[in-house]
C-alpha cells in the first residue's frame, strides 16, 4: 500500500520552511522512525520520520525547495 508522508507541523507553529538535507532516495527502506529530511524556518529546524516501514517509492521534494505544512514530501511502499 502506498503511503505519503506530508510536512505536519514546523516548530513553534511555522506556517512554511525549506527542505534542507534528504536523508533518503528512491529505492531506500526505512523502519518505522527513519530521517526522511530536515525542513529550515526562521523558527527553527523540523526533522521529518518515517511513520511507516517501507521502501522509498519516490522524492517529490528537492533540497532547498520551499514547502507548507500539509505539503506531500515523499511517497513510501508500505511493508
Amino acid at each position: 500500500m502506498l503511503k505519503t508522508v506530508v510536512l505536519d507541523s514546523l516548530i513553534k507553529n511555522a506556517k512554511q520552511g525549506k527542505v534542507g538535507k534528504i536523508s533518503v532516495k528512491e529505492g531506500d527502506v526505512l523502519a518505522l522512525g527513519d530521517k526522511i529530511l530536515q525542513v529550515e524556518s526562521v523558527k527553527g529546524n523540523t526533522i521529518v520520520k518515517a511513520k511507516v516501514a517501507g521502501t522509498v517509492k519516490s522524492v517529490l521534494v528537492s533540497e532547498g525547495a520551499q514547502v507548507k505544512v500539509g505539503q506531500a514530501l515523499i511517497e513510501i511502499e508500505q511493508a
